[in-house]
Order: structure tokens, then C-alpha cells, then sequence
């Protein structure tokens, strides 16, 4: 099992339900990264920073089974809405003691240490509902963190034919949190970036 170092309220979820158009329909999770998955690089950067995690994940389960974490598929009414899909369906599955849930994709290796530490602070002096990474690059969307009791405006908002997490963003409240390494938000979801990254560790 991952080791949690973070506060036991403070959860997280892996969003790992594309479809990984360009990358040829491959499942982005599992390409490897010197040697290992490129989930795997994420949780290794979340873990240090959270006392629970979730992956969200609706091909190669047995895959991320071995990850030891809860996993969980997006729930049927919700099939093929992206990424407020896995929301949608961790409303329903959150346990009780968290009350903050920070997300992130995939295919992002290289996430600031200090993500969710940074983004609880922002949301503690803001008394916003939702914090979300800006980086020199725009808004990282994906890798925002929010309070759960937010979760339950989701469902209703894929039901009224919506599908943008920038739209539904909009309707709630959200603080910005600049990050100055744009870097560290870079996703690994073209072939050229996933070589880069490589070659950026050699």
C-alpha cells in the first residue's frame, strides 16, 4: 500500500478516464516513464501530500488495481462526460472524514511537492470554495482542489447537457493560485512530450 504523509481530511483523486486521443488511443496512465507508468510518477509526487487517494479509471483496471488504492469507474449515467464524470461519481463514494480533494491527471510526472499545501493556504485566506493553479501557460483545471461539498452541484450540471469543467468552474467560487514553474503542470499527453520528459531525466 502508498504511504500517506498528508492530513487525513485533505484526499485526492486521480484522474485517469481519458481516452488518450493523441496518443493514439493508448491508455496515458500506463505508458511508461523510465521504467515505471506515468500514474506512477504521479501518485509518488501526491502521496507525500495527502492522507488518502482515489484513482479514477475506466480501462486497464487491473493495471491500477495493482496501485493498491480505491478505484473506482465513472458511473453509468455519467459515461464519456470527461473529467466531471470521475467527479460526478466521487460524490457518491467520498468517505466522510474528507473534506478537501485535490485533483490530478495522469500524465502529469512532475507536480509541485507543495500543490496541495499551496492550494489549501489560497483556499484558507480566500474563502473560496475551489483553488485553481495558474500557471504563465493559463489555468490548469485538472489539477484544482475543492472543498467536497461542492461535488454535489455536479451532477446536476452534466445533467442540464453540460460538459466543460472551465464551464462549471464559472459557476462556483474559485480562487487563482499562481505557480510560477509551468513546467511542473506539463502533461504528458502527446508522443514529443512524453520523449522530452523522458530525456529530461537521463
Amino acid at each position: 500500500m502508498m504511504k500517506l504523509n498528508g492530513p487525513q481530511e485533505l484526499g485526492g483523486l486521480l484522474l485517469a478516464g481519458g481516452e488518450g486521443r493523441r496518443m493514439g488511443g493508448q491508455d496515458k496512465g500506463m505508458l511508461p516513464l523510465c521504467g515505471q507508468p506515468l500514474a506512477a510518477h504521479v501518485l509518488a509526487r501526491l502521496a507525500p501530500q495527502l492522507g488518502w487517494l482515489a484513482i479514477s479509471a475506466n480501462r486497464s483496471l487491473d493495471d491500477y488495481r495493482r496501485f493498491g488504492l480505491p478505484l473506482w469507474t465513472d458511473a453509468a449515467a455519467w459515461q464519456g462526460m470527461g473529467p466531471l464524470a470521475a467527479l460526478a461519481t466521487t460524490a457518491e463514494q467520498l468517505p466522510p472524514h474528507i473534506t478537501l480533494l485535490q485533483l490530478a491527471p495522469c500524465d502529469t510526472p512532475d507536480l509541485p511537492l507543495d500543490l496541495s499545501a499551496t492550494l489549501v493556504a489560497a483556499l484558507a485566506v480566500s474563502g473560496a470554495d475551489i483553488a485553481l493553479p495558474v500557471t504563465p501557460q493559463g489555468p490548469q483545471p485538472a489539477c484544482l482542489l475543492l472543498k467536497v461539498d461542492v461535488l454535489a452541484s455536479v451532477a446536476p450540471y452534466l445533467a442540464g447537457g453540460q460538459r466543460s469543467i472551465r464551464g462549471w468552474l464559472a459557476t462556483q467560487r474559485v480562487v487563482e493560485v499562481p505557480f510560477a514553474d509551468a513546467a511542473a503542470f506539463a502533461n504528458a499527453n502527446d508522443p514529443a512530450t512524453l520523449a522530452a520528459l523522458a530525456a529530461g531525466r537521463q
